[in-house]
């Protein structure tokens, strides 16, 4: 019987003298570039939402075992105004560049809250993409994003590649920052057809008016075999209760998704690594348990089924999950008091599965690391 096993983990980034600097680490994703190199970026600030927030990048030559810091992704002092800037989420394209996905928004006054305590709106954002030919040595300018009229985005997910060379984007539903109404809770994608220069033809990937449940975070991942697949974040909207992770499908175009089904995962964000011949990982936050954490757990049939007997506990958040207040009720002001959460996985060799996640321990907010591979 194939289980999982955990071969290491150990700290990405974590502030090396936070008696100094109010360096916290969050939202990490990483790429590898070969059997030994790895990529990694995240957001650094002071809190999940500070106005200093910035994007940093770490290399590994070791398999991830150590890490060298390189530095700000990119300095905002280039900007001609005052930004803060969102989680990089990395991409590894077919022709071995790299591209990155990440949004700014304007901080010239630094007493604006990111999200509206009243209204749980968020402030307007640039959606941009970075392109890096030289494994993220170095990278070109952030390039806006042009979204269609009307569209607020709060994205999921890196850029997915697919069959035909065209790229496709996930993000879920957003509000702008004044607007009183409830958010739709709908994952929706776009696709660009010019290696990310232009952006169109919306499609729902799940949620809508017509379905009884909300969908939250669909991190979409291009499956060996082309087919698109994404695990979501549900819940019932009647009664609000969160459901069980669900999972959906589409062709290797992306415009037609499957009903999502549920997966019987108790679990929030998540992230799928496709291992080949039905064999997947999910890495995912569990909140709504005696033993909240980041979790890891295997599937032999493409995420219909999973082994959570076997589940291996990455990180163990008991009495940490929060950051000392009560978390609210109503998203995404629940957010602001979390204490750890979106794990990212990519492949990193045969049958091997890098996680990253960040999360609080000692008052200090870090990233962390965990390797996985089948036994």
């Amino acid at each position: 019987m194939l289980k999982l096993e955990l071969t290491g983990s150990g700290i990405l980034y974590r502030n090396p003298l936070p008696g100094h600097f109010a360096y916290n680490a969050y939202l990490p994703s990483a790429a590898a570039l070969s059997q030994q190199e790895l990529l990694a970026a995240f957001r650094r600030g002071a809190a999940l939402y500070a106005p200093d927030s910035v994007m940093v990048q770490l290399r590994s030559l070791d398999g991830g075992r150590s890490w060298q810091d390189e530095g700000l992704i990119w300095d905002p002092r280039r900007d001609s105004g005052s930004y803060s800037y969102g989680p990089p989420c990395l991409t590894r394209l077919q022709d071995t560049s790299l591209v990155l996905v990440s949004y700014r928004a304007d901080r010239s006054d630094p007493q604006t809250l990111m999200v509206n305590p009243e209204t749980g709106g968020f402030l307007q954002v640039d959606t941009i993409l970075m392109r890096s030919s030289d494994d993220g040595h170095t990278w070109s300018a952030p390039e806006m994003i042009r979204l269609p009229d009307g569209l607020v985005l709060d994205f999921s997910g890196g850029i997915v590649e697919l069959a035909d060379g065209s790229w496709f984007l996930a993000f879920d539903n957003g509000k702008g920052y004044d607007d009183p109404h409830p958010v739709e809770p709908i994952m929706m994608g776009l696709f660009s057809q010019d290696r990310g220069k232009t952006w169109g033809n919306l499609v729902t990937i799940a949620g809508g008016s017509s379905q009884d449940k909300g969908f939250w975070h669909g991190n979409v991942i291009r499956l060996q075999d082309g087919r698109l697949f994404t695990l979501l974040w549900a819940a019932d909207k009647k009664s609000g209760e969160f459901l069980t992770i669900h999972r959906a499908f589409s062709d290797g175009h992306g415009r037609n998704w499957s009903t999502p089904e549920p997966t019987g995962i108790p679990g929030q964000t998540s992230w799928a690594a496709d291992l080949g011949k039905g064999r997947m990982v999910v890495a995912y936050t569990r909140r709504e348990s005696p033993f909240p954490g980041i979790v890891a757990a295997l599937s032999a049939d493409y995420g219909k089924t999973w082994d959570l007997d076997h589940r291996i506990q990455i990180w163990d958040a008991s009495g940490q999950e929060t950051i000392g207040v009560a978390a609210k009720d109503t998203y995404p002001q629940s957010h602001d008091a979390i204490a750890f959460g979106r794990p990212h996985a990519t492949l990193a060799g045969e049958g091997e599965v890098f996680v990253t996640y960040w999360c609080t321990d000692s008052a200090v907010t870090q990233a962390r690391w965990a390797r996985l591979r089948l036994a």
